[in-house]
């Protein structure tokens, strides 16, 4: 009797070349990714670095249409937690480039700015004059906004007391008070004592550079 054999095909290995061909590919390949993941990371923490400034300057502009001010820090009580609220994880004022740090925070108060910027993605405070991600963010802006709001009520409770005989003599604060407004209708929006001319029946605001007899004065 004859018998046949089926043999089965030897198992053939990678030979040396084709290893070192997928090598070099899954090198190339990571060398491609990890680049691109770098980017994605940092595409994200631009993204969180623009929504929070922004965030930060209606923030601060809340602050100083409340208190005719800029808060201390950026972590200043009354400010964050109130005009700001601090996050789920409690980064609203961290640098996202910073290392942990917070957002780097300046207020020039001759000028009434308030500066806030990010040391960018070298993570390096080279000031904002050199930084991409900067806010400023001017007192003269909410400051007129709450003068208007405060001049507008003036002049209808001024004009009744005027027309049912009241007197307005004195310096503002007492004229204020016969016209039945609170003590901080004696400022304006930008933390001045208004300057009431009891001869002319005006009201001055000194705007903001809090200086009156400029150009910048609110007259009513």
């Amino acid at each position: 009797m004859t018998t046949c054999e089926r043999r089965r095909p030897a198992a053939r290995g990678f030979t040396l070349i084709e290893l070192m061909v997928v090598l070099a590919v899954l090198g190339l390949m990571i060398a491609t990714a990890v680049p691109l993941a770098g980017a994605v990371v940092d595409a994200d923490r631009r993204q969180e670095v623009q929504r929070e400034l922004a965030e930060l300057g209606t923030a601060l502009e809340a602050h100083w249409f409340d208190r005719a001010a800029f808060p201390a820090t950026l972590r200043t009580a009354g400010f964050y937690g109130v005009h700001l609220q601090p996050g789920v994880r409690g980064t609203a004022v961290q640098d996202a480039f910073g290392g942990g740090q917070d957002y780097v925070y300046t207020i020039d108060v001759p000028n009434g700015i308030a500066t806030v910027y990010s040391r960018g993605e070298n993570g390096t405070d080279e000031g904002a004059t050199a930084e991409e991600f900067v806010l400023q963010v001017h007192a003269a802006v909410p400051g007129l906004r709450r003068t208007w709001m405060r001049l507008r009520l003036i002049v209808e409770l001024l004009a009744d007391h005027i027309e049912s005989g009241g007197s307005v003599a004195g310096p503002w604060p007492t004229l204020r008070a016969a016209i039945g407004l609170a003590a901080d209708h004696d400022r304006d929006g930008f933390g001045t004592v208004f300057d009431w001319n009891a001869t002319t029946h005006t009201l001055t605001s000194a705007g903001p550079d809090r200086v009156l007899g400029n150009g910048d004065d609110i007259t009513l």
